[in-house]
């Protein structure tokens, strides 16, 4: 089988595009030619290879495969020769972002209408935790919508070293930054968390170089730049955190709807526990936008990780283990392309 998947070129800044290339090194390893196609390059650039492996191929070259799949965006010219092949679309934006984004832009965007569009048009549509699930499916006019959990390649983390932080707990907030995932609250319920916990310092990763005047106003303009002061590490864009997630005591996930995100399902891989606004991965639940309920639930995880009679880190790396792993969620992909393409 022949596959090809249609995603933005963007290494180590897209939780999307990490997916994506670590869909087809496993599509390869279950014996498929898989691809990468770069929706904006029709013809790749020599130096866009990631890893030693991966390069996109040209807009041209993608005609030659049975299975397109939709992750960003397929370009039109190549939508109108679709004829005759598997139609699969994996959605990895939260419905709740793109309804946002409907309403940012006047309603100028049709965001989350544009996945209703897709349910409908496409061959399937894929989504990757059953909160996303159980809101399009009051949309599934056609029942073509799946669900297959998210899960990431555990491989990558194997041989991690761990950064050595100065001050534990060492909290650690990597997500990419998102409407529903802004890291305000934990940035501002530092000062509560310290009367808890007086050691604890907050590690801030991912942070966009656009937005660097908003970053220094809410640490720089803080009374005595206090809020400064309780963070250890603030970082713009990285090319690898996985260093610095080993190295970490405690993860806190953003997102308000409390779905794992990738930064949070690596975490936990490398065995952190992290605090969220929901989820059943995690003891440790905040209430959204609560400064005192985030404190709490940092001074509980960090007393759980100083009980030598606990095994969180041990808990939480199994948990990962048995619940992200891409080597089997892969197979449910290529279980629904080759049901898709029987019916072509």
């Amino acid at each position: 089988m022949k596959i090809c998947h249609f995603c933005v070129w963007a290494p180590r800044r897209s939780g999307m595009y990490e997916s994506t290339k670590e869909q087809i090194k496993y599509e390869r390893r279950n014996g498929h030619e898989s691809f990468f196609v770069d929706t904006h390059k029709k013809e790749p650039v020599d130096a866009q290879i990631d890893d030693g492996w991966l390069r996109p191929i040209p807009w041209k070259e993608s005609l030659n495969c049975d299975v397109w799949v939709l992750h960003s965006c397929i370009p039109n010219e190549l939508l109108e020769q679709k004829k005759n092949r598997a139609m699969i679309a994996v959605l990895h934006g939260p419905n709740e972002h793109m309804l946002l984004k409907e309403f940012v832009s006047n309603r100028k965007e049709e965001a989350f209408n544009l996945h209703i569009n897709i349910l409908w048009k496409y061959d399937a549509t894929v989504v990757i935790n059953m909160h996303e699930y159980d809101i399009l499916k009051l949309y599934d006019e056609h029942d073509r919508l799946h669900y297959i959990p998210n899960s990431i390649d555990l491989e990558r983390l194997e041989e991690v070293f761990p950064w050595k932080f100065e001050e534990h707990p060492a909290i650690l907030s990597c997500d990419v930054l998102r409407l529903e995932k802004l890291p305000g609250n934990i940035i501002w319920a530092m000062p509560k968390i310290v009367e808890k916990v007086p050691n604890a310092r907050l590690n801030l990763f991912n942070l966009e170089l656009e937005a660097i005047a908003t970053w220094r106003n809410i640490f720089c303009r803080s009374k005595a730049r206090y809020l400064e002061h309780l963070c250890e590490t603030i970082q713009l864009e990285n090319r690898s955190l996985y260093g610095f997630m080993k190295g970490a005591d405690i993860g806190f996930n953003n997102n308000l709807s409390g779905i794992a995100s990738r930064v949070t399902m690596e975490m936990q891989a490398l065995g952190v526990p992290v605090i969220s606004y929901g989820g059943i991965y995690t003891p440790y639940v905040a209430k959204i936008w609560d400064l005192d309920s985030i404190a709490e639930q940092v001074k509980k995880c960090w007393n759980d990780l100083s009980d030598s009679s606990k095994t969180i880190k041990e808990d939480t790396k199994k948990y990962a283990r048995e619940h992200y792993d891409r080597a089997k969620e892969v197979k449910k992909f290529i279980a629904l392309y080759t049901e898709v393409l029987g019916t072509k």
